[in-house]
């Protein structure tokens, strides 16, 4: 968990549960955030967000041209990418829920679609991650280009991922247990 302590995956890590806690505040006015804090204009919210976001993303890319650098093996980048995309497995089940509640009238189905905005964006970063794990294993050699860039592709994808970075790691740890 060494990749954890450097702080450049904790955005990302934690993005989709902001989407939740900026739910909360918005639905709930929970401690009185929404009216103290963003003036009870859930616009103000979804800008922080939005900041955020972009924060994370530079992160990110920070992160991912660190990994490029370093000397750091596939089987590590792909296993943080894995945690990652596990932790945020419960997020993103009570963000569809909520998303799904907000469908059920006409005047609320904007924030349905906000939602599954703010998700693509969580999953575009996570994405970055496991796509720096993927660079890895190919130049490592674990990896064919055909297998990298279907793998690549299955970072992006809303549930493929998670089943994607699973697989991958397996098959990275696989490969790296018969080289010896």
């Amino acid at each position: 968990m060494k990749l954890l302590r450097n702080g450049l995956y904790l955005l990302a890590l934690l993005f989709p549960y902001l989407i939740i806690f900026a739910s909360i505040c918005i639905v709930t006015n929970i401690g009185n955030i929404m009216e103290s804090i963003f003036n009870n204009n859930a616009l103000y919210v979804l800008a922080v967000l939005i900041i955020i976001y972009v924060f994370a993303l530079i992160c990110t890319i920070i992160q991912v041209i660190l990994n490029s650098i370093s000397q750091k093996s596939s089987k590590q980048l792909l296993f943080i990418n894995m945690i990652i995309k596990l932790v945020h497995i419960p997020a993103y089940i009570v963000i569809f829920l909520f998303g799904l509640l907000n469908l059920i009238t006409i005047f609320t189905a904007g924030i349905a679609i906000v939602l599954m905005i703010l998700d693509g964006m969580a999953i575009f970063l996570t994405g970055l991650i496991g796509l720096s794990g993927i660079i890895r294993g190919l130049l490592e050699k674990k990896l064919s280009p055909k297998n990298a860039f279907v793998y690549g592709v299955f970072q992006f994808i809303f549930c493929v991922d998670v089943i994607s970075s699973i697989v991958l790691y397996k098959k990275i740890k696989k490969a790296e247990m018969s080289a010896f």
